[in-house]
């Protein structure tokens, strides 16, 4: 939650310690009123709660639906995200209970508190952000280390009631527990990971991005929110980061990208993700609405010349609509061969129908490499990924599933310091025998086979065993 995003956001902060000091102000007249004798502790949590989510949900715009669920617990204590997560929560764990006086209702209130703000930031359209259980997980260590400090020091004083309360807070815990898993729960896509490493401003992660956006881009975009993503058991990383719109107040409109870490090698920024062209659409200078492929590829042949000239010496290059009628614009690819073997070196611009740039996928790697010759066929590439992936079928209970196999081309791949010749193999799901989640694939997923040695790799570049 507290990140980078506080550049630019002067007014904000201050309209929000404004808003704070004038509901704390509330806070304590009406508990003046009611004869309640702690209304200086009432309008201090009052205060410190606005902060809260007013920090929380600044920048906040579309819902995405999805939290990341980090299993490496001790990974935000090592960054300076997860760290004023924490702190942020400090005080309001202390206050709330030096206001209620009663642990255990102020346990249940700073465990959901920061549930809640995370379910609303999945799934509230204007309030959303990045749902992610390490700052869920922080803010209620922050919540229960503050919680432990009043309490020690009231308990010197024996001025607690530890069984005040207890019952209703049990209640509410209940409800909350049945809230979550039969209503909250269904609602968010969950992703599983073990390490998101929140970045913070000044790491060489956001300004390897901001290099690479502004090659991209030039200074037309402001960079938010920054996480790592890793890549399963892979040795490398995904910097995810949001882009805002320089200068435009559409809150609710944002694009998002990744960048390959620690290579830096792979660029891929979606700007506009619907049928309908944005503030986020890229303009190039001189570009007209396209109407057909060759309008279209012209408008990314201008773009690439102003941002990306070293493509212009690629020797495929074709365009083609996205969407039966071109509702989503054209993608132009540019792609290098040498000697009849697809090279690492790619890129890939769409633009939409108003003529701007709604994304690009940019891939830096050499143009050329020295392969060992390959020694197996398209037909034996195909019968290798076959045999691996009814073997995992059959590993899986689904050996009756059904899938079809089809060799498209010869790439260079990298793999531990060393160039070889793979088979690209597509792994289309037969869905009219699909008949549960066990299917191993998505139709046209794409599967790799060293040329060389015969090993098959599925599309998240892990090993598959052959029978």
């Amino acid at each position: 939650m507290f990140s980078a995003i506080f550049q630019h956001q002067v007014g904000y902060l201050a309209a929000c310690t404004l808003i704070a000091l004038v509901l704390g102000g509330a806070a304590w007249v009406l508990a003046r009123r009611v004869d309640n004798p702690r209304s200086a502790w009432w309008a201090s949590l009052t205060v410190a709660l606005t902060g809260v989510l007013g920090v929380t949900f600044m920048n906040s715009s579309r819902a995405s639906g999805k939290c990341v669920l980090n299993h490496q617990f001790t990974e935000p204590f090592h960054t300076t995200q997860g760290l004023w997560n924490l702190a942020m929560m400090v005080p309001v764990g202390a206050l709330a209970l030096m206001t209620v006086r009663r642990p255990v209702p102020v346990l249940v209130g700073v465990v959901v508190l920061p549930l809640g703000i995370e379910f609303t930031q999945a799934t509230v359209d204007g309030l959303g952000r990045v749902c992610d259980s390490s700052d869920a997980e922080m803010n209620i260590v922050g919540g229960l280390l503050g919680l432990g400090i009043a309490a020690t020091v009231f308990t010197v004083y024996r001025s607690l009631d530890w069984r005040a309360g207890l019952k209703g807070a049990l209640i509410a815990s209940t409800a909350f527990l049945l809230l979550g898993a039969g209503v909250a729960r269904p609602m968010l896509d969950v992703t599983n990971v073990d390490g998101t490493g929140l970045s913070s401003t000044e790491s060489d992660q956001r300004w390897a991005v901001e290099t690479a956006v502004k090659e991209a881009f030039g200074d037309r975009y402001d960079i938010g929110q920054l996480y790592e993503q890793p890549c399963d058991d892979l040795p490398c990383k995904n910097i995810i980061f949001n882009l805002h719109s320089r200068g435009q107040s559409h809150g609710d409109v944002f694009g998002n990208g990744s960048l390959s870490w620690p290579d830096k090698q792979h660029l891929n920024v979606l700007l506009e993700d619907s049928d309908r062209p944005t503030v986020m659409g890229y303009p190039v200078a001189g570009a007209k609405a396209p109407s057909t492929d060759q309008e279209a590829n012209r408008v990314a042949r201008s773009y690439i010349q102003q941002r990306y000239p070293w493509a212009m010496d690629a020797n495929v290059q074709q365009t083609f609509a996205v969407g039966e009628k071109a509702e989503l614009g054209w993608i132009t690819n540019w792609r290098w061969t040498h000697s009849g073997v697809l090279m690492p070196r790619m890129l890939d611009v769409q633009v939409d129908r108003v003529g701007h740039v709604s994304q690009i996928d940019v891939t830096l790697g050499p143009t050329s490499v020295n392969l060992p010759k390959a020694k197996l066929d398209a037909k034996q590439a195909e019968n290798a990924v076959t045999k691996a992936v009814a073997e995992r079928l059959r590993v899986n209970g689904a050996a009756d599933s059904k899938f079809r196999v089809k060799a498209f081309t010869v790439k260079a791949v990298d793999r531990d310091g060393k160039w070889a010749p793979n088979w690209l193999v597509n792994v289309i799901g037969d869905t009219k025998h699909r008949r549960d989640e066990a299917q191993p694939s998505d139709p046209g997923e794409t599967y790799r086979v060293n040329a060389v040695s015969g090993q098959v790799y599925d599309s998240g570049g892990h090993s598959m065993k052959l029978r």
